[in-house]
């Protein structure tokens, strides 16, 4: 089978780690960098494939099968759609696009091309989100009750020295966040309504540093986040998952799953349940046991999966529908911040 041509739009951090992950491939091959920095043509040269700075020529010399969209959120919409205008197949790094509107158009412009559109929430990919979806989905701990879950760093000053990363928008609600929302969504089922209070007095910047969060999904089962990037802790998916090697890690969890037979602590894999179920009360000892898998690469396995998505072989495992749902939760989380009362949101 030939190799599938993919090009990479847009070269900051993600971009470049996307570069390395479809060299390393043997599924595909890169044709093309494109980014408005025109330093990336050194590292297009080092790779030995065409630099763009515009994102239309390169589409449209390079003719590739699939494109990786990492560029900028404000640009999402625009180069998706252009990708499906070509029948480009497009994974669109988080979030899919800036707003809820331009979402819509881009998913309902996709549907009516035929085209599917994968979104880059890589972390369902991981081993251990599969497992922790098969105990709680299959039964493990009963039926869930509900979920606590800590997103607790202490993000370098000079990371605001960004000016776009202290106004709306550059906080940890859309920078971060999107990832457990979109985490929760795939293991509890959809987010019915949320309350949260957000604060900036820590950072005194105008986009939010902490949150509090309630979440309510669908069957009743209820959850919480605690979410700040100015606090040491080592309680976040980052530190915890030994996922990303420009962190430091430590062995710790950060998310608890409870159900009415057992809970789960993540991402250690920590199953608790009474030795007997004729026999369990507070008063009795609790049972531990681990189901750590072994760890797989979920950039590398979701690239995998991109390009078996462009061969028509499956559905992406994150649509376009999905990548909609989780950035209206997330989004919900600011709304419910700025206007102080709960925000209900609405099936897709």
């Amino acid at each position: 089978m030939s190799q599938l041509r993919i090009a990479i739009l847009g070269a900051g951090t993600m971009g470049r780690r996307h570069i390395d992950y479809v060299n390393a491939s043997g599924n595909c091959q890169l044709v093309a960098i494109c980014d408005p920095n025109s330093s990336v043509a050194e590292l297009a040269a080092s790779n030995e494939v065409p630099f763009f700075y515009d994102e239309f020529e390169a589409l449209d010399l390079a003719a590739p099968d699939g494109a990786i969209i990492a560029a900028p959120t404000p640009l999402h919409e625009e180069l998706a759609m252009a990708c499906i205008r070509r029948g480009i197949v497009p994974l669109i790094e988080k979030p899919i696009t800036s707003s809820l509107k331009e979402g819509r158009r881009l998913v309902d412009d996709a549907a009516a091309a035929g085209l599917p559109v994968l979104v880059g929430h890589h972390r369902r990919y991981h081993p251990r989100i599969k497992r922790l979806w098969n105990l709680v989905n299959e039964g493990a701990i009963g039926s869930l009750i509900g979920v606590s879950l800590l997103w607790a760093v202490k993000k370098p000053d000079a990371y605001y020295d960004v000016v776009w990363r202290t106004r709306a928008g550059g906080g940890p609600v859309l920078t971060n966040l999107i990832h457990e929302i979109d985490t929760l969504r795939f293991i509890c089922g959809e987010i019915t309504s949320v309350y949260a209070a957000t604060s900036s007095a820590t950072r005194g910047f105008e986009v939010e540093d902490s949150a509090a969060i309630t979440l309510n999904f669908t069957g009743g089962v209820v959850g919480s986040i605690f979410l700040s990037d100015a606090a040491p802790s080592p309680w976040s998916y980052e530190l915890t998952m030994f996922e990303n090697p420009s962190y430091a890690h430590v062995a710790a969890n950060c998310a608890f799953f409870f159900g009415t037979e057992g809970s789960i602590a993540f991402p250690r894999m920590e199953l608790w349940r009474y030795l007997s179920a004729d026999n369990a009360g507070w008063e009795q000892p609790l049972e531990q046991e681990r189901h750590e898998p072994a760890d797989v690469d979920p950039l590398a396995a979701q690239l995998a999966h991109f390009c078996r998505v462009i061969r028509r072989e499956e559905p992406p495992l994150v649509s376009g529908e999905e990548g909609l749902r989780t950035l209206a939760a997330t989004q919900a989380v600011l709304s419910s911040g700025s206007e102080g009362k709960p925000v209900e949101l609405r099936p897709a």
